[in-house]
């Protein structure tokens, strides 16, 4: 079987493998013996994959073992030189199935070599068949001390290396089998030594038409010929492109030839390499068309690739030939050195394009793009450019609900609709994710930055149809000038990023020019953020804690978070809240609160056995619903509390983002007795659909309906609406911000009789907290 079949043509690897590879091509490309490539490879895979072990075995003569032959990384039992059993390994078992494979290593392998590399910690390894020609004589492996180590990806890329190992292998073999023909034909050395130059300049080479030059230019000077051509059949036009011609006359130098009545058609045919003694007396009309043209005999040579007729390499002389066979060995080698170095270049193209493009969508990827920026800042008299950074609203909340495979063809429907609206002289890429950049290249970029920004945000903010769906997302866009803003690409990527920042806070589906003010804000931002950092770890976060009350009196509290700062002072919770959330720290705050507030209803319920303690949590929160569950379980348990003590608040926006997440959330922690409200009710901008479908108890009238309530017939309606909502639902309805009577007696004419507000009590630390529930429980005594 022929294992290079099996590799496919692009794998999506990182920029650092890449780059590995891309050395360790060159590496090999320098080796001049089989043993310096075993080396190099070796040497090579730990930073190609990142592996902790990578080594070479070769089979033995006798076929039933292994010689470790090359080695990099720890030693242990299976050091250069040692051997191991072909059966009863794994090493043995890529070789048997004839494909890479990944294992686990654990203390219940059997494997010899299993068991070897497990007792040096290793945890994971691949296996992969090295083969020559048409057998397989050894493996490549790696290992790396990390459980789950490798992936479908990471097998890929091992075929591929197993496979350009492979190719240099056919090419050292050929080149050594042309040394040998110097010395066996020494009657031809001269010939043979071009040929041998040939080669080595062929190492050199970096695209087909390079080689393709070599090819016909050299050909002429080894082997008695006046002509010399390389031409590929072309199927589907039935006819045969002519790719490059050395030739000491015009004829035949068109693009092609067709199929029908060639000695091109019959040599492909018969798929071996074919002498042609008297070009006039064949039937065939390119070689009457040779001849006419003083051509007397000619060669023709099949050229593999991985065993597949690629093109044929072609030669014809104006004399006749007498030392047909030795000058016909000579261009079969020459095919044969051209077959290889082609199925080199062809891989070294492969690797040149992923480097630079994005696989996906097949925009450049951020590598070239920041070349590409680079060279028009630093070109002679660079021309002024604009940058515009874009960023799209809502496509996680897209992927994470529909899956990856839909999240990848959004992608490259963004990459179709963002090419339509700009120019062919700007320049688009993928920065990654789902970030894109465009390079508006000409004077007047910053007369149509407007524009076209403005073009792209509507342009994505129509639906794409993707199977079953109809998906609406959009984009917020930075943009920055060179040289105005800077004339450094970082700086400038920099700007337009804080700008597309700004443009998603202002309320997304917008762009925005880069100015300094930004920039201080973000500082800013990143100042707090610091400090807050800094306050979490020295536990300058506090509680307190506001009653909530109906006819009875206080039935629940709030707990809500306070930052006092010793430098700022008092910090908004409006403020913090969101830094926290884009920083990742909500998490720990969130558990911190859960546990705090927790262990205060605990205390608090020796006093009122049935006060419970209501906790807001965020839409981050829920991204992350297993996390939060064991939490809050975990808190309960630690306070000895039912979960009836619980109360979580979430705003509707967290349905927005997370339905999926949050709904099995809210249903899993029901079943404890949790109960859920909804803050802020009448603020967000999701479905109604959420109350029908998830186990809710209460909804919280937000402030704003609140206040002027008594004299606001608008406000009085819409609370009125709101109360029935609840009512036709089964659910409790509490009015935040109730600050004067005439807010609570018009309330409670609505029917809702539940508050929470300065009216009653102001948000109190624990101490003063006790203080003001006693003295609400004499009251009621």
């Amino acid at each position: 079987m022929n294992l290079k079949s099996k590799v496919p043509s692009l794998i999506s690897i990182s920029p650092e493998a890449s780059i590995a590879l891309g050395n360790f091509t060159l590496a090999i490309t320098e080796a001049v013996s089989e043993k310096e490539i075993y080396n190099k490879l070796a040497e090579n895979l730990p930073k190609i994959l990142q592996a902790d072990r990578g080594s070479v075995t070769l089979i033995t003569e006798n076929k039933d073992e292994f010689e470790v032959f090359s080695l990099q990384g720890p030693e242990g039992m299976l050091s250069i030189g040692k051997y191991f059993s072909v059966d009863n390994s794994l090493a043995g078992l890529a070789v048997q199935q004839e494909k890479t494979i990944i294992s686990k290593l654990n203390a219940d392998r059997i494997e010899i070599d299993a068991q070897q590399l497990y007792q040096q910690d290793l945890l994971s390894i691949m296996n992969s068949p090295l083969q020559f020609s048409d057998r397989i004589i050894g493996t490549v492996n790696i290992g790396s001390y990390k459980e789950n180590a490798y992936d479908s990806t990471s097998l890929e890329l091992l075929t591929l290396v197993s496979t350009l190992v492979s190719n240099y292998l056919e090419r050292q073999h050929l080149l050594e089998q042309a040394q040998i023909g110097v010395k066996q034909y020494k009657t031809y050395s001269k010939q043979l030594e071009s040929l041998n130059h040939v080669a080595e300049e062929l190492c050199a080479a970096t695209n087909e038409s390079e080689v393709f030059s070599i090819i016909t230019r050299s050909a002429s000077h080894i082997i008695s010929a006046q002509r010399i051509s390389y031409c590929v059949p072309n199927y589907k036009d039935k006819c045969f492109e002519i790719r490059s011609v050395f030739s000491e006359n015009e004829v035949m130098k068109s693009a092609t030839v067709d199929m029908e009545n060639s000695a091109l058609q019959f040599v492909l045919q018969s798929g071996s390499p074919q002498f042609f003694e008297n070009l006039a007396v064949t039937n065939f009309t390119d070689h009457l068309i040779l001849s006419k043209n003083g051509l007397c005999s000619g060669w023709s040579v099949p050229v593999r690739v991985k065993g597949e007729i690629v093109g044929l390499l072609n030669a014809a002389s104006n004399v006749k030939i007498n030392e047909r066979a030795q000058q016909l060995g000579v261009i079969k080698m020459l095919s044969g050195i051209m077959g290889v170095t082609l199925s080199r270049v062809n891989l070294q193209e492969q690797l040149e394009h992923q480097a630079c493009y994005d696989t996906l969508t097949g925009l450049p990827n951020r590598h070239q793009f920041n070349q590409r920026m680079e060279l028009a800042i630093t070109q002679d008299n660079p021309i002024p450019f604009t940058l515009l950074f874009i960023d799209l609203d809502r496509f996680k909340v897209v992927n994470d609900t529909m899956g990856h495979d839909v999240g990848d063809e959004l992608l490259c429907r963004v990459t179709q609709r963002i090419n339509q609206q700009i120019r062919k002289e700007d320049f688009a890429a993928r920065h990654g994710g789902d970030e894109f950049v465009v390079l508006l290249l000409n004077k007047q970029s910053k007369a149509i930055a407007d524009i076209t920004s403005a073009r792209i945000i509507k342009a994505l903010k129509e639906p794409f149809q993707i199977d079953e769906h109809s998906i609406f997302i959009g984009a917020s866009i930075g943009i920055s000038y060179f040289p105005e803003h800077s004339k450094n690409s970082e700086e400038l990527l920099k700007y337009a990023d804080i700008a597309m920042y700004h443009a998603k806070k202002q309320g997304k589906s917008s762009f925005k020019l880069y100015s300094s003010r930004l920039s201080d804000k973000i500082h800013c931002r990143q100042k707090l953020e610091t400090l807050l950092r800094l306050a979490v770890k020295n536990e300058e976060l506090h509680l307190v804690f506001q009653p909530q009350i109906n006819e009875d009196g206080v039935f629940a509290i709030e707990a809500l978070l306070r930052w006092e700062d010793p430098e700022l002072g008092v910090i908004s919770a409006d403020e913090f809240i969101p830094i926290a959330e884009e920083s990742l720290l909500i998490e720990e705050i969130t558990h911190w609160v859960i546990n705090q507030s927790l262990q205060m209803i605990a205390r608090l319920r020796l006093i009122c056995p049935s006060v419970y303690v209501a906790v807001n949590i965020s839409a981050k929160n829920c991204l992350y619903p297993e996390k939060l569950k064991h939490c809050i379980l975990t808190g309960l348990n630690d306070a000895n509390l039912p979960g009836s003590a619980l109360e979580l608040e979430v705003t509707e926006n967290v349905f927005l983002q997370n339905v999926h997440n949050t709904n099995k959330l809210f249903k899993d922690l029901g079943h404890y007795g949790i109960r859920f409200a909804i803050d802020d009710f009448g603020t967000g901008y999701s479905s109604l659909t959420y109350l029908l479908n998830l186990p809710l108890n209460t909804l919280k009238i937000d402030r704003s309906f609140i206040q002027d309530i008594h004299c606001n017939k608008i406000k009085l309606g819409v609370v009125k609406g709101i109360l029935v909502i609840a009512k036709s639902l089964s659910m409790n309805c509490l009015a935040e911000g109730v600050e004067i009577e005439a807010q609570k007696q018009c309330l409670e004419e609505l029917g809702c009789n539940r508050f929470q507000g300065y009216y009653f009590s102001k948000p109190l630390r624990e101490k003063d907290f006790l203080l003001y529930l006693k003295s609400d429980l004499l009251q009621k005594s």
